[in-house]
C-alpha cells in the first residue's frame, strides 16, 4: 500500500494535485492501519477532538513535514511554510485552541508514537527532491 501510494506522488503530481490531495491520500493508509487497530485501542487526549474528523496520519503527515521540510527551504520559504503549516493544523484541528499542543500531548501516547513512525519511514522512503518539492508545495499554498 505504501509503495503505491509512494510512487504516486512524483513531484511533478503533487504540484497538479495540490498539498490538500495529500492530506487525504493518507486516508488509505489510515484505513490498512485502522484495519489491524480497534475503535477502544484510540487514546483520549485532555483536547476535545470529537468535533473533527482528522486522523493522527493527517496530523502525524503534518507533524514530519515540520521536522523535514524547515531544512529543505529558503528563509523565505521557511516562513512562508510556517504560515501555511499553522493554517493547515488548524484546519486540521479547527476546534482546538492550540494544535501545537495537542501534537505535543500525542507526541507522549505510544499509539501516536507508531503513527508517527510509519510516516517518518514513508517520507524517508521517497526522495530528498519529492520531499522538498512538497515542501515548496505547502509554503507556496494560497489561502
Amino acid at each position: 500500500m505504501i509503495k503505491h501510494i509512494q510512487t504516486s506522488l512524483s513531484a511533478s503530481r503533487l504540484k497538479r494535485l495540490g498539498f490538500g490531495l495529500i492530506i487525504s491520500s493518507i486516508g488509505l493508509i489510515t484505513q490498512t492501519v485502522n484495519a489491524a487497530t480497534s475503535y477502544n485501542d484510540m487514546i483520549t487526549i485532555p483536547v476535545d477532538l470529537a468535533g473533527i474528523s482528522t486522523t493522527k496520519y493527517e496530523i502525524a503527515v503534518m507533524h514530519v513535514l515540520s521536522e523535514i521540510c524547515p531544512p529543505m527551504l529558503n528563509t523565505q520559504q521557511r516562513q512562508k511554510f510556517y504560515k501555511a503549516y499553522n493554517i493547515e493544523l488548524q484546519k486540521l484541528m479547527p476546534t482546538i485552541k492550540n494544535p501545537k499542543s495537542a501534537i505535543q500531548y500525542l507526541s507522549t501516547q505510544q499509539d501516536y508514537k507508531q503513527v508517527l513512525q510509519s510516516i517518518r519511514g514513508w517520507t524517508s522512503s521517497i526522495s530528498r527532491n519529492e520531499n522538498k518539492a512538497l515542501c515548496q508545495d505547502l509554503a507556496d499554498t494560497n489561502f
